[in-house]
């Protein structure tokens, strides 16, 4: 899952409420199985005991290692059960783990960057983590428009291996979430405007399937599930790597931001609305909002900060900056000269930062949306207000998210098994909620919260189809809130479970059903 916090949400909280402040608890994660399961288990380790390679491993629950290696961004919360995990190295690895684990009838769930906060990852019962954080490489092309990266990546390491060669890819900015992860499921970035969704910039993939075979997917092989894999990817196999698009850097970036309270949200969300349906819109403008409590600037209501990211120069940004300025702002801060690699420390998305905190059982409710309502954005404001007043909640934030569309709409709707929702609404309004421990009650809250303010964002939107991207889902919403209510749509997307996964092993991740 993408989880694609706010770049403003991820620096206000690493300012208000730094990681140190609020600890990770302490927990343990008990091996969860069925009877019978145990025995299965057993013979599918056995089989792959002689054909792991040298630098793959496995661990049980009986290891010194096994809590830290189940802990995830939405733990306790969401916690499949496992009863071992094998850190693969090679795309043989994941091969034989299928494959063994498919004989002897064992789930499994792949993992690389743990940050999926669907509740359909609990469903996992007895099953093997398919970890694949070993798979990590990055081989840029000579000539340097693409390069081929393992399925286990980390943005970090993506950003950082590209940079140094003057290459970006269309990823998002949190440093500890995957890159294939996102993609798979559409990928919202910073770059979509000028390139398109990461998904739009995949290439081809390496894809292990359910029985251990492994196949190449893209335009001219296996045409069909590299169709499926740019949308609903997590329902056809592992991908053990791909081979992404890469695009040369020519600017630094412009970050600004305004620091408003309350009473501005209904001229915010208009101006908002105005910038990002303009004709001129340039592609190298991205719009994130948060709301979010900051005491000093508001001590009775959560306040209201909009960034602006351009890449370009201070002078090319300044008419952009010059609209929200005239708003009144508390505050406004403008960085200039910012490199795209800054971009993630600078933002606070950096892997010490508040975004990539870890056991704090966040949760999503993602809301996509044709433009801003003030009214309904006022309604779903103050359930906020009223979640971020109860102390259990504190440090949630409602974030406001406008990428830009310029090129995502330039790809053809039906080309890739993305909804044409996706593509058609520019807004993913999302409160991302934080909590500690495992209270059932707190919990119950939680969602309640979550999905009151989701509700209140689609009453704004009457007429329009009930959208949640995929990546932002939870587990709640209905298929076609997540995949498209299209019929021919529907069919193809089932049609391809039933080929390339008929026994429903990746079923797990928000999943197409098989009939």
């Amino acid at each position: 899952m993408y989880l694609q916090l706010s770049t403003t949400l991820s620096l206000l909280l690493h300012l208000l409420h730094p990681a140190s402040a609020l600890p990770s608890p302490p927990s343990t994660y008990p091996a969860k199985s069925k009877p019978g399961e145990a025995n299965a288990l057993t013979n599918a380790l056995a089989q792959l005991h002689s054909k792991l390679s040298p630098n793959a491993s496995v661990i049980l629950p009986t290891y010194a290692t096994w809590n830290e290696t189940l802990i995830r961004g939405s733990s306790p919360r969401i916690s499949p059960g496992y009863q071992a995990v094998v850190n693969v190295a090679t795309e043989g690895d994941i091969a034989h783990t299928l494959a063994a684990a498919n004989r002897f009838d064992v789930p499994v769930l792949a993992t690389a960057g743990t940050h999926g906060w669907t509740r359909t990852l609990n469903q996992v019962e007895g099953g093997i983590q398919i970890r694949l954080r070993g798979l990590n490489g990055v081989k840029v092309e000579q000539d340097g428009k693409a390069a081929t990266i393992g399925g286990g990546i980390l943005q970090w390491e993506i950003v950082g291996k590209l940079y140094e060669k003057g290459l970006y890819a269309v990823t998002g900015l949190c440093e500890c979430v995957s890159v294939a992860g996102p993609l798979l499921g559409g990928g919202h970035s910073i770059l979509q405007a000028s390139h398109g969704f990461a998904a739009d910039n995949l290439v081809s993939a390496r894809v292990v399937l359910y029985n251990g075979t492994v196949v190449t997917a893209s335009e001219k092989k296996n045409p069909d599930l590299f169709w499926g894999l740019r949308g609903a990817g997590h329902n056809f196999g592992i991908v053990a790597s791909l081979k992404v698009k890469t695009h040369p850097i020519q600017k630094t970036w412009t970050t600004a931001s305004f620091f408003f309270t309350q009473e501005k949200l209904e001229a915010l969300l208009e101006l908002v609305n105005r910038v990002d349906e303009a004709a001129d819109r340039s592609p190298n403008l991205v719009l994130l909002g948060v709301i979010t409590r900051i005491p000093p600037l508001d001590p009775k209501n959560p306040a209201i900060v909009y960034s602006l990211h351009y890449e370009g120069s201070v002078e090319e940004a300044a008419p952009y900056h010059a609209q929200f300025k005239a708003l009144g702002p508390v505050r406004a801060v403008v960085t200039p000269n910012v490199t795209y690699k800054a971009l993630q420390k600078l933002t606070g998305n950096s892997l010490e930062g508040t975004a990539c905190r870890k056991n704090l059982n966040i949760i999503g409710n993602g809301a996509s949306l044709p433009t801003w309502n003030g009214t309904a954005g006022r309604a779903a404001y103050n359930v906020f207000s009223q979640l971020s007043a109860d102390p259990r909640f504190n440090t949630s934030a409602l974030l406001l998210e406008n990428y830009g569309m310029n090129n995502v709409r330039a790809v053809n709707a039906d080309s890739t098994a993305l909804p044409p929702e996706e593509r058609k609404y520019p807004i993913v309004a999302n409160p991302s909620i934080w909590y500690k421990g495992d209270n059932p009650q707190t919990e119950a809250d939680a969602y309640s919260y979550g999905e009151r303010i989701r509700q209140e964002f689609f009453a704004g939107s009457l007429g329009a189809d009930k959208h949640t991207y995929v990546n932002y889902a939870i587990g709640t919403e209905t298929y076609g809130e997540m995949y498209g209510y299209e019929d021919w749509r529907t069919a193809k997307l089932k049609g391809l479970k039933r080929t390339w996964d008929p026994k429903n092993r990746f079923g797990y991740y928000n999943p197409v059903p098989i009939s």
